[in-house]
């Protein structure tokens, strides 16, 4: 899910650009436009208002309950832990693989997609 882009879509409207001319002109779809247009609307929020905000501080003004990415927490493997059971016999990838994602899951947190990569490169 690409985040919508709050910020210029409220500057191109305080420049007078339609919710359509906003939505062909960038890409965006016109639903997206009318979303944020509400929500400024809602809030009484103009442009002025965000103009010195960085774009996910007026992100999360307009959308604040929104999933973004920086609500994801990874909890990383120890690696050291997995090179030193990886000698050991009969001890796959896969094998820590899953003791690692049953350990986040119990947790609470959430794990890294692939372990794979970072172990190769170390």
């Amino acid at each position: 899910m690409n985040k919508i882009r709050v910020k210029l879509i409220l500057e191109l409207r305080e420049k007078g650009l339609s919710r359509s001319d906003i939505a062909s002109s960038r890409h965006i779809s016109r639903r997206s436009v009318n979303e944020v247009f509400k929500r400024a609307q809602e809030l009484a929020l103009k442009y002025s208002d965000i103009e010195n905000k960085s774009d996910d501080d007026v992100y999360r003004i307009i959308f604040p309950n929104r999933f973004t990415n920086d609500d994801i927490v990874y909890t990383l493997p120890d690696y050291s832990k997995v090179h030193s059971e990886l000698k050991r016999v009969g001890v796959t990838l896969r094998l820590l693989w899953l003791e690692y994602s049953d350990k986040t899951r119990n947790e609470g947190g959430v794990n890294a997609i692939s372990i794979c990569p970072q172990i190769c490169r170390q």
